[in-house]
């Protein structure tokens, strides 16, 4: 007769933890993608900016950054504007092949990124040479998760929200 309380127990905590990892996959990936400066405010409520608001700042720079976090994969797109402005699209995909998508939005400053997704999620991180970045993700129940990454500069992304282009 099989013990059904140990399953049900088994079950919820499979669940628990399968949430928990894709929120620290997440924090992680927005880590990588914003780690190279500081970031300091939340995602707007309305679309990004126009691209005649990011011709009037100038050309952007952009990076992609990809890792690891536990058990999933995080590719991230990031573009950089010379006043500072960050904005990118992170894809975690989690070891079960769902994909979350997060829009960030932040800061960019002396190889410092802070970044906010509206859910609450807050990215910090700092470029440590050419191809490497480390951080903290702070996702919004206050649980902290590090992370290091490689990044790859000046790579095509999309036009509209700097997502990566490539598929996984």
């Amino acid at each position: 007769v099989p013990d059904y309380p140990k399953i049900i127990m088994h079950n919820q905590l499979v669940c628990t933890i399968k949430n928990r990892v894709s929120s620290l996959i997440f924090c992680l990936l927005l880590c990588f993608i914003l780690s190279p400066s500081t970031l300091s405010f939340a995602e707007p409520k309305h679309a990004p900016q126009s691209t005649l608001q990011q011709q009037n700042d100038g050309p952007e720079q952009t990076e992609l950054w990809t890792g690891k976090i536990f058990t999933s994969k995080f590719k991230c797109g990031f573009c950089f504007a010379p006043s500072g402005k960050a904005r990118g699209v992170l894809f975690l995909r989690t070891s079960f092949g769902q994909v979350d998508v997060y829009h960030l939005y932040g800061t960019f400053k002396d190889g410092r990124v802070d970044a906010r997704h509206s859910s609450g999620h807050h990215v910090r991180g700092r470029v440590l040479d050419n191809n490497k970045v480390k951080g903290t993700i702070k996702l919004a129940s206050g649980r902290k998760v590090t992370f290091k990454g490689t990044r790859t500069v000046g790579v095509p992304l999309a036009k509209e929200d700097c997502a990566p282009l490539e598929e996984w």
